[in-house]
């Protein structure tokens, strides 16, 4: 019980340190992207800016949901309270639809304006430009971070927030190449700037489809996934005596991964032998899917054996 609680802590201690880090590279970030885009002359990079500010926003949504995430099973929650995660995941991924619309208004705004009234915007900057590479350079980075830490400890809202991330570095190679051959070509050209932001906000409502869509799927008690539930039916015939394993059920609570299912034994077996097979069954599905993995299994005589 002890390693399964350090076990724990130990995800809950680097997913909150990804996140923190999260925070600071978002505020500087920001701040820098918005000063370049206002110096700069590029709307996209404006845009660019406000990504991570939402970026910043949403690192605080994780936080809280990863906070609820951690409390322990009582009589309310017996599966635990890990559904948490995957509300905050909900919410990273509104939040990134909620920026994609403004972005793409913007800039839809901005390229009406120039065909229809001939009002252009200023010629973006080369400080613009730079600014936008940095970002990519940086977002890119944090996505593989956060990332990676998303994958070993199977958290939603981790994921959720790399692709955040990830969407954010997308959106300022568009800002990069707007700006820059807006700044380089000058004249109509300068449209390439809004236009690119038009992309970005594209490109922030698709991802952000995505990580709702795949979130409710959670929240509605989808079932794993095909692989995972024949990599369940394979740890149990890997048990000597126990054939026929049936009514497999399984899903996620947030991290916490929950599956119940029935297998047969001889008919003669005592119900020691049985139990000590079941005990057999959830040991070998709790080194693969996890120790604080819940497991259910119900025992019946075998069929063909039954008297």
């Amino acid at each position: 019980m002890e390693k399964d609680v350090s076990v724990l802590t130990d995800r809950a201690t680097r997913a909150n340190q990804v996140t923190w880090l999260s925070v600071v590279v978002n505020t500087v970030l920001t701040g820098v992207k918005l000063l370049a885009g206002v110096l700069g002359h590029s709307s996209a990079l404006v845009a660019d800016a406000l990504h991570s500010a939402s970026d910043f926003a949403t690192d605080f949504a994780v936080l809280i949901g990863m906070r609820l995430a951690r409390r322990p099973q009582d009589l309310d929650h017996p599966y635990g309270h890990g559904k948490y995660e995957t509300l905050a995941a909900v919410i990273v991924g509104v939040a990134l639809a909620a920026v994609g619309v403004a972005i793409a208004f913007h800039a839809g705004h901005t390229i009406i304006g120039a065909w229809v009234w001939d009002l252009y915007p200023q010629q973006p900057t080369l400080f613009a430009l730079v600014a936008a590479m940095v970002s990519i350079v940086v977002k890119e980075v944090l996505y593989q971070l956060t990332v990676r830490v998303a994958r070993e400890t199977q958290n939603d809202a981790l994921r959720a927030n790399a692709w955040h991330h990830r969407s954010d570095a997308l959106s300022s190679i568009g800002t990069a190449v707007g700006a820059g051959a807006a700044a380089f070509l000058g004249g109509a050209w300068v449209l390439l700037d809004a236009v690119a932001a038009l992309v970005v906000g594209v490109i922030l409502l698709k991802v952000a489809w995505e990580i709702v869509r795949d979130s409710l799927d959670k929240l509605m008690e989808q079932g794993m996934s095909a692989e995972e539930n024949q990599q369940i039916y394979a740890l149990v015939h890997a048990v000597p005596g126990i054939s026929e394993p049936h009514h497999l059920r399984s899903r996620r609570v947030g991290t916490v991964a929950v599956i119940e299912l029935h297998f047969r034994v001889h008919p003669e077996m005592t119900v020691r032998e049985g139990h000590e097979l079941a005990t057999q069954v959830e040991r070998n599905l709790r080194s693969v899917f996890g120790q604080d993995a819940i497991v259910t299994v119900h025992v019946e005589p075998e069929k063909s054996r039954a008297v």
